[in-house]
């Protein structure tokens, strides 16, 4: 049973709501406020695994309750579903809330049902140990699987993240964040640090050249150089 948030300001839309929450499979318990001050002080006294949230309410917009949510550390990834009848809105949602899904009015059972479940599934999903690095820049969230990562460089006080896509190799900047802050997000074992600028991902090595102290990536263009303190890192990759 999941606890679900409604923050909506409509009656008749809060209502239909209920009804179509009352038919899913799964027994869930949803919990309704007309108002975003009222969810919020709800909301950072119980726990919540899904929130769907009218953007247009009477006290301040969902999208700004939607950034206050994710401003609590419980909150950082619970799913987030909007409801909208401006359909450009959403797309902003996405990028700088992290909301998973939109729903226009008015929509149907199905739909409902079907943005609710998959919702509710990608949220389990998140909160199953997963070997994930998240970064945040500024009002955005970017996660990338670990098993994306290639490498990442570091250049003074900015690095950059070199990944992996559906075979094209992604280089992102980011501001922020040492190395050592980075290898110790990443977890154990799942980045090594080969040098003073670079870690690695491990599972991607093809190849150590001792003499050049310089190693290969697989589906990497360049060369990755091997500092002399940072051998001992690699000594079961036969350096």
């Amino acid at each position: 049973m999941a606890q679900i948030l409604l923050v909506e300001d409509d009656a008749a839309a809060s209502e239909l709501i209920r009804q179509y929450t009352e038919a899913l499979c799964g027994k869930h318990q949803l919990t309704i406020f007309s108002t975003a001050t009222a969810a919020l002080n709800w909301s950072d006294e119980h726990s919540v695994d899904l929130f769907i949230l009218d953007i247009q309410l009477p006290d301040y917009r969902g999208t700004e309750l939607g950034k206050q949510i994710r401003t609590m550390p419980r909150y950082r990834f619970t799913p987030i579903l909007f409801t909208t009848e401006l359909a450009g809105e959403e797309l902003g949602a996405y990028r700088e809330i992290k909301c998973y899904d939109f729903l226009v009015k008015p929509f149907t059972q199905e739909q409902f049902t079907n943005a609710v479940s998959a919702t509710l599934d990608m949220g389990n999903q998140m909160r199953k140990t997963v070997p994930v690095l998240r970064i945040e820049q500024k009002q955005f969230l970017f996660e990338y699987g670990l098993e994306q990562i290639l490498y990442i460089e570091s250049f003074g006080k900015k690095a950059v993240i070199h990944s992996i896509s559906q075979g094209k190799e992604l280089n992102d900047q980011v501001s922020g964040y040492s190395l050592v802050r980075l290898l110790e997000m990443a977890g154990p074992g799942n980045l090594i640090q080969c040098h003073k600028s670079f870690l690695i991902n491990p599972i991607y090595i093809t190849k150590i050249d001792k003499g050049s102290k310089t190693l290969w990536l697989k589906n990497c263009k360049d060369t990755i150089p091997i500092g002399e303190k940072y051998q001992h890192n690699l000594r079961e990759r036969t350096i």
